[in-house]
């Protein structure tokens, strides 16, 4: 009975051997599946973050599963933007020697050889790791200019849309393409969907990160000013796409194993600042490479490829916009500026129309005036009957040539840009003539609330010009500095810059703009006639 116990303890034993010998190699069997990593910043106090959710933070030292092979911690502090860091198993573990026991395993165990040589137990992280140095970036100051995107386009031939593949990581740090690398143009690409990035990501990516750095106003603010705001035009010209493999995995000699993989975009963007009113003040290039990103190689990740694609493309403007806000803040375009040094101005001192007779519209309309200018039009009132006249600064603004059409169908080109007050949008042209029928500019500094009102100017079309719309005085608004009338009357593309007007003819202000979007109507804005004399430093004769 005591052999067949002695029997028994040494058989099973054996089979359960024999039977885990024909399911793995010894490499597999015996090697551990963790190894534990200790990772450090070169930035003094940056936090780690792991990428598994629960996970403690600001641990340095961790257990790693080897069978994701790639591995990425994101380190962040205050004032400095969030880098992602990764390793891989790049160092061959002393457990590999035991694979040469496979060819002693029963059951054909030698067939497990190969197996157990690219197993990733077999393979080793560095232990001791050091990140680089965080970036130092600071949102948006209190003292400086909101930017806003004006347009962002992709604009990319097919030879300048590159995906890179690398076998390990330090073959894409070192960016060294060797046996098993490949480069692939995106003509060469069957897969282009993959290839091109859409217009949609790279837009949205750069609002939100705009947002992020506190460069849009959450605030969300209806006044914005050529003092507090500035614009851009952003167009990508060249796109690279990095895909990191393992170098167990050989690309193109099928999948044995291939865990995770590292993902990272670089772009190549030309950037326009323009400042409020849409001219450029500033163009630079950067060239910029996302962090890398671990993603891993399921069906449901591959149909989420584009989920990866944005994380990268708002890591990668991140680095852009910190360079250029950077560079504009060095170039002192940032802060935010005032109309004060208008203060100091000379008066222009007009002749004060004649009394026009109350409620006579056809005459009002004789004092107002079409701007023509090289793209568009708008609208303006004469204050004065020796030719001044009162505007928009956006409807003259980087206008080449300037054309006065006359309400009974007349035209001058000889006109002059007398005085402007950007942050006010106020601008006071002249042209040669005399004699002509003008409006009388309001003295009154508060208006009553709830008055009729009439709009005049040439909407759209010029084929409209000197048309007229009612509505009531909304309410009075001030922003910036600046005093706007809000008014329900009906406004639309080419009203900007004339007449806002009472019953007796008087002007009330001057059209600047209307809230424009689903669910809002009847919110219109005037500049208040009481910039004009205070903003462009106007005062009538005695």
């Amino acid at each position: 009975m005591r052999d067949n116990k002695s029997f028994y303890r040494l058989a099973i034993p054996l089979v359960a051997l024999i039977w885990v010998s024909m399911l793995s190699g010894c490499v597999m069997l015996f090697s551990s599946r963790y190894q534990k990593v200790t990772i450090n910043s070169a930035t003094k106090d940056a936090k780690i973050e792991y990428p598994e959710k629960g996970m403690q933070k600001n641990i340095p030292d961790k257990k790693f599963d080897k069978f994701s092979y790639f591995q990425t911690v994101t380190f962040r502090k205050e004032g400095y933007k969030s880098t992602n860091y990764s390793f891989d198993l790049s160092k061959r573990s002393p457990a590999r020697a035991l694979a040469i026991l496979d060819i002693f395993l029963p059951v054909l165990g030698w067939m497990y050889l190969p197996l157990d040589l690219m197993s990733p137990k077999g393979n080793m992280y560095v232990k001791n790791h050091t990140a680089p140095a965080l970036l130092a970036c600071e949102n948006r100051k209190e003292d400086e200019k909101y930017i806003l995107l004006n347009n962002a386009e992709i604009d990319v031939k097919g030879k300048d849309i590159i995906w890179h593949q690398f076998r390990g990581l330090d073959r894409y740090n070192s960016g060294d393409f060797t046996d098993g690398d490949y480069v692939r143009r995106s003509s060469d690409y069957k897969d282009k969907e993959n290839m091109v990035l859409d217009n949609s990501i790279f837009s949205s990516s750069l609002r939100k990160t705009l947002k992020k750095l506190n460069f849009i106003d959450t605030t969300r603010s209806i006044f914005s000013a050529a003092g507090n705001t500035l614009y851009l035009n952003a167009t990508v010209k060249k796109i690279a796409i990095s895909d990191v493999k393992n170098r167990l995995y050989k690309v193109n000699q099928g999948e044995v194993w291939e865990g995770n993989r590292l993902f990272s975009i670089e772009l190549e963007i030309e950037w326009e600042i323009l400042d409020y009113y849409k001219q450029e003040i500033y163009s630079t290039k950067t060239t910029e490479k996302s962090d890398l990103i671990t993603y891993n190689i399921t069906e449901d990740e591959k149909k989420n490829f584009f989920n990866f694609l944005e994380l990268s493309v708002a890591d990668n403007l991140e680095y852009a916009l910190i360079k250029i806000t950077n560079e504009l803040s060095q170039k002192r375009l940032l802060k935010k500026t005032s109309d004060t040094k208008q203060i100091e101005i000379p008066a222009i001192t007009i002749n004060k129309p004649n009394k026009l007779e109350n409620g006579r519209l056809n005459d009002y309309m004789k004092s107002a005036v079409t701007i023509k200018v090289d793209e568009g039009h708008g609208s303006g009132a004469i204050i004065s009957d020796d030719g001044y006249i009162i505007t928009a600064y956006h409807v003259v603004v980087g206008s080449k040539k300037i054309e006065v059409i006359m309400g009974d169908g007349t035209k001058d080109t000889a006109v002059q840009v007398v005085r402007k007050n950007e942050d006010a949008d106020l601008a006071l042209l002249k042209i040669s003539k005399s004699g002509l029928a003008a409006l009388t500019i309001s003295n009154i500094a508060d208006p009553e609330i709830g008055v009729d009102v009439w709009a005049i100017g040439t909407p759209k079309s010029v084929e409209l010009g000197q048309s007229v719309s009612k509505g009531v005085l909304s309410g009075i608004r001030k922003a910036n500095n600046v005093t706007y009338l809000q008014t329900d009357v009906s406004l639309n593309g080419g009203n900007s810059g004339g007449p806002l007007v009472n019953k007796e003819g008087v002007i009330l202000g001057v059209v600047t703009s209307k809230l424009i979007g689903v669910g809002t109507e009847g919110v219109g804005f005037a500049i208040s006639a009481q910039e004009i004399m205070n903003k462009l430093k106007v005062q009538y004769k005695n």
